[in-house]
C-alpha cells in the first residue's frame, strides 16, 4: 500500500467535494459551544475549558462512550440549542469541502428525559440547516435515531416522528445504541411499519457486535449499514453485501476511540475496499473523537494507502448511497464529477 503522496495532499483533500452519511448532531457540538450550553442550563460537567472537554472524552470502551454521550445530550436544554449546533455543523462541514450531510439525532432522548416536544426540536434543526445552506451552500437531511434498549413503543414514536418531519428533511429511521442483546429484530414491527410509509431504515450494526448483528439488520433490506466493519469476519456476509451493493458507513477514528478496534493498524478499512464493498468515510461524533471527515480522508490516504482517485470514488459512493430524491442526487453527482474533472481526478 506504499505510494508517493502529493506534497499538497491536505489541500487536495480539502478541495475534493465530499458527502457524509454518518454524523450525529448531539456528538457534533463544538467544545466551546458545549461549555456555553452547559453553563446556560446549569449542567455540572466538572470542567472549565475547551481542553478539559477534549480530555473528558478519553473513552475507556464502548459502554463508557455511550454513558458520556448520554450525559452530553443534556447540554441541549432548549430548541434554540439545536438550531445553533446544526448551523455550526454546516459551517464546519463547508470548511472541509463537504457539500452534503445526512445528520442523525435522537428526539426520543430529549422528549423522554427533558420533555422537549419533537415539533419544536425539528423546527430548530430545520432552521439551523436553512441558515447553513444560506451561508455556505451545505445541504442537510436528517435521520431520527431510536436507541437500542428503549421500548418498541418508543421506536413506534420515533417512526411516527419520521413521518411528521418528512417535509423538514427527515429521510430515515435509524437505530443506534448498545448492540449486544439488542438486535434490530426487537423493533421489527415499527421498522416494517415506517418502511411501509416510504421511509428508509438505516441501522447501526456490526460495531460493538459481530456479523450476526449485521445479518439481523439485513432482514429489513436497508440500503446502508452504519459502521458494519465487522462484516469482514464473515466471508459469506462480505459476499452478500457485495452482491446487494449495500453501502457501509465506515468511521475508523470512532472505532478506535470507542475500543471496538484496538488501533488504526487493526482496522479492516482497506480489506473492505479490496473486497469490492461500497464503503463511505464518516466522522460519527467529530469533536468527541477529535476528528473530522477531512481527517478521516487524510488517514485513509496516509495510513491505509488510498489514492486520491479512490477517495473520490468513496465520496461519490456517499452521494449515490444518500437518501436524496433521485433528481437532487443526480444533480449532486454531476456537480461532484465536474469538480473531479476540474481537479484532474478520474473516477
Amino acid at each position: 500500500m506504499t505510494q508517493t503522496l502529493p506534497p499538497n495532499l491536505h489541500q487536495i483533500l480539502t478541495t475534493l467535494p465530499k458527502a457524509e452519511l454518518h454524523v450525529h448532531l448531539e456528538g457534533s457540538v463544538r467544545p466551546a459551544t458545549f461549555l456555553t450550553l452547559a453553563r446556560r442550563h446549569n449542567l455540572d460537567v466538572g470542567i472549565l475549558d475547551e481542553k478539559s472537554v477534549i480530555e473528558l472524552f478519553q473513552f475507556k470502551g464502548f459502554r463508557h462512550f455511550m454513558q458520556l454521550y448520554g450525559e452530553c445530550t443534556y447540554a441541549f436544554g432548549a430548541p434554540e440549542d439545536f438550531e445553533r449546533v446544526t448551523e455550526e455543523l454546516g459551517l464546519d462541514a463547508a470548511a472541509q469541502g463537504i457539500r452534503y450531510l445526512e445528520v442523525t439525532f435522537t428526539p426520543g432522548t430529549h422528549y423522554r428525559f427533558k420533555q422537549m416536544p419533537f415539533a419544536e426540536v425539528m423546527d430548530a434543526v430545520a432552521n439551523g440547516a436553512a441558515s447553513a445552506r444560506r451561508q455556505v451552500g451545505v445541504e442537510m437531511r436528517f435521520i431520527l435515531d431510536h436507541v437500542r434498549g428503549f421500548s418498541l413503543d418508543d421506536c413506534y414514536q420515533t417512526a411516527e416522528w419520521c413521518l411528521e418531519g418528512r417535509n423538514q428533511g427527515v429521510v430515515a429511521l435509524g437505530l443506534a445504541g448498545l448492540e449486544p442483546g439488542n438486535p434490530a429484530s426487537l423493533y421489527a414491527e415499527a421498522i416494517k411499519w415506517v418502511q411501509e410509509q416510504g421511509v428508509a431504515f438505516v441501522p447501526h450494526a456490526g460495531e460493538a457486535a459481530g456479523p450476526e448483528s449485521i445479518w439481523d439488520a439485513l432482514q429489513f433490506q436497508p440500503p446502508r449499514i452504519g459502521h458494519g466493519f465487522r462484516a469482514i469476519e464473515d466471508p459469506t456476509l462480505v459476499q452478500h453485501l457485495h452482491e446487494h451493493r449495500t453501502v457501509l458507513e465506515i468511521c475508523p477514528t470512532s472505532n478506535v476511540c470507542t475500543g471496538t478496534v484496538p488501533d488504526l493498524n487493526s482496522h479492516p478499512l482497506r480489506q473492505l475496499w479490496d473486497a469490492g464493498l461500497r464503503i463511505t468515510l464518516n466522522s460519527d461524533d467529530p469533536p468527541m473523537f477529535n476528528t473530522s471527515l477531512l481527517n478521516e480522508y487524510y488517514l485513509a490516504a496516509t495510513r491505509f494507502g488510498f489514492t486520491v482517485e479512490e477517495l473520490a470514488q468513496i465520496s461519490l459512493t456517499a452521494v449515490e448511497g444518500s437518501l436524496l430524491s433521485e433528481p437532487i442526487r443526480t444533480k449532486l453527482r454531476t456537480e461532484f464529477l465536474s469538480k473531479f474533472s476540474q481537479m484532474d481526478v478520474h473516477v
